[in-house]
């Protein structure tokens, strides 16, 4: 008897004929998170084997793995069922133990070869659960708990009960983006959300010192470590310092335009670095109308200066629903602790909410040494990697 994890997707298996190339991907990135024994695929499932390990740590991990529906803990059985009988009835008796009273088998037969079907399987499992233990009833609608029986055509499969995770995609099946990462509430969960549709991420931070200290800096890896523990390999995460533009900007423009402008620096620098990494989109943690720089048409004009597809995940999300996902996924401590970003260092006193991107442009193409400011901030771009200890 061997003690396994029985992992179920949902959306992969609507894949059609790219359906392998998912579940390949699902069971690499549950190899690299979770680091069990072995890992194994029958239709429609994922085996983790846990071999050695301790389940609680593997458990614990295997939650980190997007695209899986859900999972069961449980056992591989050889083709016996005596030995299947007397698993059930060890798992039922974990059950009474803690209160249960009505129970349901729900075996299913995807090896035809197996001599007795779904329905004869039911029966016999759970008379002989009921023959051991007197106090239990069988409920086939609303029972306390559910052990449920699989027969494959190598092993058999028994379990109790289902827990349920993120579901979504394997992250890495959509491609490569590159997340504007600050050290808010927002931009993390963003992440999250952009990993669960099966993107890898890297991430992207500005900041300005002197304005922005090292403290900063840890924040944004702090960030990182949580975001990471999604990801098959390390995050890697760059920073750039933008004073320099910013004070440009801030002494050639406009006051009320100069955060757009801000933004569509960090638009341009992060396209650049995009780009290099191989990176297909950029994602952002805007909310429309959040803010004054969250307008349609402001957000409109950042967008305008990127070369890339720019993603937000938030786009329809308040801050109660933002905020409930960061403390989920443990980020909302750290972002709220006391922090200068790179846009808040040169606020204006009275920003644009409906900035003429035909004006914008105009404005830029006065600013003769901004490209130059870009291209040198982009080259001072500094590479952090975190995770996968």
């Amino acid at each position: 008897m061997e003690q396994v994890f029985v992992v179920r997707y949902s959306e992969i298996g609507l894949k059609g004929k790219n359906r392998d190339f998912f579940e390949k991907r699902l069971i690499d990135n549950i190899i690299k998170i979770v680091r069990p024994a072995a890992v194994n695929k029958r239709y429609g499932r994922v085996i983790v084997r846990i071999g050695r390990n301790n389940p609680e740590v593997l458990e614990e991990r295997l939650r980190y793995v997007l695209g899986i529906q859900n999972y069961s803990l449980g056992y591989a059985l050889p083709h016996d069922l005596d030995q299947v009988k007397d698993t059930a009835l060890k798992l039922a008796q974990d059950e009474v133990s803690n209160g249960a009273k009505t129970f349901k088998i729900a075996a299913q037969r995807g090896f035809k070869e197996f001599p007795l079907n779904s329905i004869e399987l039911n029966r016999e499992i759970g008379a002989y659960v009921l023959e051991n233990i007197g106090e239990l009833k069988v409920d086939v609608h609303n029972p306390a708990f559910e052990i449920g029986v699989d027969v494959r055509e190598k092993e058999i499969f028994v379990f109790c009960g289902r827990r349920n995770l993120s579901g979504g995609l394997p992250v890495g099946v959509s491609g490569r983006a590159m997340l504007l990462l600050s050290g808010g509430i927002d931009s993390p969960v963003a992440g999250w959300y952009a990993m669960k549709r099966g993107l890898e991420i890297q991430t992207l931070s500005f900041l300005s010192p002197p304005m922005t200290t090292e403290k900063s800096v840890q924040k944004i890896l702090d960030l990182g470590k949580i975001l990471s523990r999604y990801l098959p390999n390390p995050l890697k995460m760059w920073i750039v310092p933008l004073t320099e533009v910013q004070m440009y900007i801030k002494d050639s423009a406009p006051d009320e335009y100069s955060l757009i402008l801000q933004r569509r620096s960090m638009m341009r620098i992060a396209s650049m670095i995009a780009r290099r990494n191989k990176a297909k989109a950029i994602i952002t943690g805007e909310t429309l109308g959040q803010v004054a720089s969250q307008t349609l048409t402001n957000m409109a004009a950042v967008e305008d200066a990127s070369s890339l597809i720019v993603l937000r995940p938030l786009v329809g999300f308040d801050k109660l629903e933002t905020t409930k996902k960061a403390k989920e996924l443990g980020t909302f401590e750290i972002s709220i602790q006391p922090y200068i970003d790179s846009c808040t260092a040169f606020s204006p006193k009275k920003p644009a909410t409906k900035s003429d991107i035909n004006e914008i442009r105009e404005i830029e193409s006065k600013l003769e040494k901004l490209s130059d400011l870009e291209y040198e901030a982009f080259q001072k771009r500094e590479l952090y990697k975190v995770g996968n200890d």
